[in-house]
């Protein structure tokens, strides 16, 4: 949610017209603007409005705090495979549904079935190539249903070839990439591109020996244990994912 979400939020609630919520503040062509994302409003102006409209500093921003929240909390289920954390998110707090239905797709290696605009929203935070921070990553995590193959080929591309300015010594930075390689990995072998899968291993293979990835490491080797048909290996995988918390992950990946 965005400050001029908010204030619209909060607006509709008081049942006041946009000239009535900001009126002696700012004009109203500009307060219409920052409601719907075109413009920015300076800290002082969106003091004197909530003042005005009696609403309190705390009660304004408590959702954001929340928002917080719950971006963690699907981080985390974006690394577990927690499907059903994601699908209580979608009940428990509506302005992620949306989200939260990508996710679930993505998770599933299904491509989501979402209207133009929500797919375009979505897309604006992390489609740009060569900016690939903590935050791009993680959305291109969550959200790699909303595009097909060969449009996710493009960004991975991407990805590889701008390795070097990735901070791969901050481990959210680090989960988040490992996170989009293994999504990445599931899409190219269930639609059999094994020699891409190979190069995708060898990516993750790559990437510091961090423990934080050591499930995504694992997972690698599980799908180049599928290749390679090395049942006694694959076995011994699957045991360690097991023992290790992994079960929900592990019923989702493909056994063939």
């Amino acid at each position: 949610m965005t400050i001029g979400e908010r204030l619209k939020e909060i607006r509709d609630s008081l049942n006041l017209t946009q000239a009535e919520m900001c009126a002696g503040v700012v004009t109203e062509s500009f307060y219409s603007r920052v409601e719907n994302g075109k413009s920015e409003i300076n800290i002082d102006d969106l003091l004197a409005i909530l003042k005005q409209n009696h609403v309190s500093v705390r009660d304004f921003f408590s959702v954001f705090d929340q928002s917080m929240h719950q971006y963690h909390c699907i981080r985390s289920a974006i690394s577990n495979h927690n499907i059903a954390l994601l699908k209580k998110v979608q009940i428990d707090q509506p302005i992620f549904e949306v989200e939260a239905t990508a996710i679930i797709a993505t998770l599933l290696n299904k491509k989501v079935h979402l209207s133009d605009a929500a797919r375009r929203k979505i897309k604006s935070n992390f489609d740009r190539l060569g900016e690939w921070d903590e935050t791009a990553l993680w959305n291109m995590a969550g959200f790699m249903s909303l595009y097909d193959t060969n449009e996710l080929k493009i960004l991975v591309v991407d990805i590889v070839k701008n390795k070097n300015s990735i901070n791969l010594n901050d481990s959210s930075t680090l989960v988040a990439l490992a996170n989009v390689m293994v999504s990445f990995l599931g899409r190219l072998y269930l639609e059999e591109d094994f020699g891409a899968v190979l190069e995708i291993i060898h990516f993750i293979k790559e990437l510091p020996t961090n423990p934080v990835i050591m499930f995504s490491k694992l997972v690698a080797i599980y799908y180049l244990t599928l290749i390679n048909h090395d049942q006694k290996r694959l076995k011994l995988i699957t045991e360690v994912l097991q023992k290790n918390g992994y079960s929900n992950y592990l019923a989702w990946l493909p056994k063939r």
